[in-house]
């Protein structure tokens, strides 16, 4: 009976992916248990849905219940098990011919009793070295733990700088079409300005890509770096717990090195260049929008939607929660169904802000998400210290410095065209192009915290 119990508990306490004791352990969603370290490294080589190792039950990625025996409970650990370190741990003094049994905590070095009161170490503080094996496997797996964090947290910035690669083209593109279609509408005189802010746009777009793929290049070699330091710190946790005070201190210092050294990604950003005669020639379509207090709405979902966009649920570092949570809506009581129109409105105070056109049908729902039908809205958000710009239909980032004071907005309804400026610059922020409005439009606007 006593061997029954027996080989049932070291079965439990044993990692069957590395066939050893477990070392800082963890259970899935199905109940098996393995060490951290383990699971960690053959989920992350796995390219197929997470799965337990034991009965291939798919599991939700680093979903980890930590587990805490008792302390009276009698298991079997490294410690307690017959092996080389029985013997190798048992070293002797030459000098004394004494057994080692106390580690000094100033140096690290193994001390048998008559050592530790030598003028050399008398002054320091001394273990023994069963406390003192639990003290540093301790600080080894928390070690082990604060890389494990870098290497999750740079792998999300290389998945983001390679989001933004794989759109990055499509977007300078698209925003050369955007300023190509302003200048027809100017003197013939302007086509040199055009020349040249479209020749600058792409030179400026080369070197943010550059700078792009700089990173992603960093951030990848310093993902092997992460991982290959996670592996040794694996290696050292099962090696003879004598060993672990002298390589600490090397493991301590390298990880130093690569916490300063940890890449940062990059926030592209284009220069807001000014379109000669654009402020003239749309201030001869301006009208004064009014708002139509009776129409009450919350559209906070426009909010929620961009917010899930820009923050990773598991990403610890970022703060998604905005100052506020209250969002007021307000309606233009003109509905605009012909001509062009031009109005200004002001959002310096405003961290988080949609303003555009809505189909007019809206002013009865709550219900407005990005992905609606009939939205032309440019939005602002704050995450962090940092401010995004996006525009709808269909959802685009804009990397170009957000207006800091008075926002154009600019209908043509038969051309089917939307515009949004920068007021202070002179500057085109997007547009919507060869748009068909077949619906009355009416302005909107939704600010939340100030």
């Amino acid at each position: 009976m006593a061997s029954a119990i027996t080989q049932c508990s070291t079965s439990e306490l044993t990692c069957s992916i590395c066939t050893d004791y477990l070392t800082d352990p963890v259970t899935i969603c199905c109940g098996h248990r393995f060490c951290s370290p383990c699971l960690c490294l053959l989920w992350e080589d796995t390219l197929t849905p997470n799965c337990c190792p034991v009965c291939r039950e798919i599991s939700q990625q680093m979903y980890f219940k930590r587990i805490i025996f008792a302390e009276k409970q009698v298991i079997p650990t490294r410690e307690s098990v017959p092996c080389q370190l029985s013997s190798s741990a048992m070293l002797i003094c030459r000098r004394h011919q004494e057994i080692k049994n106390l580690i000094c905590e100033t140096d690290r070095s193994l001390l048998c009793f008559l050592c530790s009161q030598s003028p050399r170490h008398a002054t320091h503080k001394h273990y023994m070295t069963k406390e003192a094996d639990e003290y540093y496997r301790k600080k080894l797996l928390i070690q082990m733990k604060s890389i494990w964090k870098k290497k999750q947290k740079n792998q999300r910035n290389l998945n983001r700088e390679t989001n933004i690669i794989g759109t990055w083209e499509v977007f300078i593109n698209l925003r050369s079409m955007m300023i190509s279609a302003e200048y027809p509408k100017v003197c013939q005189y302007l086509r040199e300005e055009e020349q040249k802010h479209v020749e600058s746009l792409a030179r400026e777009g080369r070197i943010v890509f550059q700078q792009l793929k700089r990173s992603q290049t960093r951030m990848a070699k310093m993902g092997i770096l992460l991982r290959e330091m996670y592996e040794k710190l694996k290696e050292m946790s099962c090696k003879a717990d004598v060993n672990l005070p002298q390589d600490l201190g090397d493991v301590m210092k390298r990880n130093e090195f690569l916490r300063l050294a940890m890449p940062q990604p990059v926030n592209p950003q284009l220069s807001a260049w000014t379109i000669t005669g654009v402020s003239e020639r749309l201030n001869f379509f301006r009208v004064y929008i009014t708002l139509d207090r009776k129409i009450c709405s919350n559209h906070k979902l426009l909010f929620e939607d961009l917010r899930h966009l820009q923050c990773s649920l598991d990403d610890t570092d970022m703060s998604c929660n905005p100052t506020s949570t209250q969002y007021t809506s307000s309606w233009g009581a003109q509905i605009l169904s012909s001509g062009k129109h031009y109005w200004e409105v002001d959002v310096k105070d405003s961290c988080n802000w949609v303003i555009g056109l809505c189909r007019e049908a809206w002013t009865k729902r709550n219900d407005m998400r990005l992905d609606s039908e009939g939205i032309f809205l440019l939005l602002c958000l704050k995450v962090d210290d940092h401010f995004s710009l996006f525009s709808t239909s269909p959802l685009l980032p804009h990397y170009i410095p957000r207006p800091q004071g008075w926002l154009g907005v600019f209908l043509d309804y038969e051309c089917g065209i939307v515009s949004f400026v920068n007021v202070a610059q002179s500057s085109l922020i997007c547009s919507f192009l060869s748009r068909i409005f077949y619906f009355p439009l009416r302005p909107f606007i939704c600010h939340g915290s100030k």
